[in-house]
């Protein structure tokens, strides 16, 4: 799709939504009709890192508008219904938009605009059992939408999910192909993972189960054949009082190794990570800490990392990687300041010094603002996040600083 009319159709998606702010349907209406939501984003992304000497002289950066409009029916028959979903991007600055400063997932990675139909899909349910095919968004641990940019990345799947136990969700799905946050092409999965010269999918399957309410947790696996299989666990226990003092416990863990045909090498590859948390009048501290073996990093082609260390830049996964998360966050409407909360986050790294997966070690060090409006503006926020990345040089490491600014708007029209 050329950019002059990928502009035109982001053109004609944002004056739909800036015609109608804030109307809704009532839910007789909605029924009826079906419904009709959105979001905008004007955007703001850049990374910068030192390339050589002391200048912060390799640059991405990107300043954009964007957004989505969705369209689903109501249930036919309490049985069948289709959505469908317009996504695009367009560059506002040339000057902070050049072609060779791409990559920031806002735009193409030559800084240029696109639209696409990025979902488009036919659902079927019978009692607590829903099916959806093609072009959709997903949510998983290790396939998701990885929604940090101007547009989440969507997927032409097949599969269910069923609620037929209580308590418990199963889901199986094949998912052949995936929209790149920064593309209007889909593309196959193994091609997403680094494989070329072939087209394959993955098998995915999920069980997410609440034997006790203070007790979520989640086993999933995903098979890629002829590439690895990924099993993903967690397990979450929340315990306190809410009103007083809350603290929660979590564990995480991944089993990775190379299965069929080995396309991409031979390896096996393991992390776990427990972090706990403490929530007292408005703050929450986080203390974690993760380790991977030393035989491979793990690899998360499809989605947003799972694990609770991964930040702006990085995600601690890298072979034989020790790392450490401390956190601590504020919500500001405990003195009155109503839709403002913050938080800082620093990650330490660790990795070998020698040996085959020897790498420089890292740390990384991020701020959060937030606020949501309330009154006429309400379904908009900002988010300001900065982030600092120091990597030990004498092994190759470059330090970078990351800013991301975001206006959003979420909306529903129908």
């Amino acid at each position: 799709m050329s950019a002059k009319f990928s502009h035109l159709v982001l053109a004609c998606l944002l004056s739909l939504i800036l015609a109608l702010p804030g109307y809704a349907a009532d839910e007789k209406e909605a029924s009826k009709w079906g419904t009709v939501t959105g979001q905008a984003r004007l955007y703001y992304f850049t990374q910068r890192n030192k390339d050589t000497g002391q200048e912060f002289d390799n640059i991405k950066e990107s300043l954009a508008l964007g957004g989505w409009l969705k369209y689903e029916t109501p249930w036919i028959e309490d049985i069948f219904g289709v959505g469908a979903a317009l996504y695009g991007t367009a560059p506002i600055s040339g000057e902070l938009n050049q072609p060779d400063q791409g990559g920031t997932g806002l735009l193409t990675s030559k800084n240029e605009g696109f639209a696409v139909l990025a979902e488009a899909y036919l659902k079927a349910r019978y009692a607590d059992t829903e099916a959806r095919v093609w072009r959709q968004r997903i949510e998983t641990p290790f396939i998701n939408g990885n929604d940090s940019r101007m547009l989440p990345q969507t997927f032409e799947a097949y599969g269910l999910k069923t609620n037929a136990i209580d308590d418990l969700e199963l889901s199986l799905f094949w998912v052949d192909k995936e929209k790149g946050r920064d593309t209007e092409l889909f593309k196959s999965m193994s091609y997403m993972a680094g494989l070329r010269g072939v087209d394959r999918g993955v098998v995915m399957a999920g069980a997410d189960w609440k034997p006790v309410a203070s007790l979520p947790t989640r086993f999933w696996n995903y098979y890629a054949p002829d590439l690895d299989n990924t099993f993903f666990t967690q397990f979450k226990y929340t315990f306190g009082d809410p009103k007083d003092v809350q603290y929660s416990v979590l564990f995480q863990g991944v089993d990775q190794r190379s299965v069929g045909d080995q396309l991409n090498g031979v390896y096996s590859g393991q992390e776990a990570g427990l972090m706990g948390t403490l929530k007292y009048s408005g703050f929450t501290f986080d203390l974690g800490g993760s380790i991977v073996n030393d035989d491979t990093t793990i690899r998360n082609s499809w989605g947003v990392y799972p694990f609770f260390n991964n930040m702006m830049a990085y995600n601690f996964s890298r072979a034989g990687e020790k790392a450490i998360l401390l956190g601590v966050g504020y919500d500001f409407s405990r003195i009155g300041w109503d839709g403002y909360r913050a938080d800082i986050k620093a990650g330490l790294g660790d990795t070998p010094d020698t040996g085959p997966h020897a790498s420089f070690d890292r740390s990384e060090y991020d701020l959060n603002i937030y606020y949501d409006f309330d009154g006429d503006l309400k379904g908009m926020s900002l988010l300001s996040r900065f982030s600092y990345q120091d990597e030990d040089a004498s092994m190759g490491g470059k330090d970078g600083y990351q800013v991301r600014l975001r206006l959003q708007y979420n909306f529903q029209l129908l």
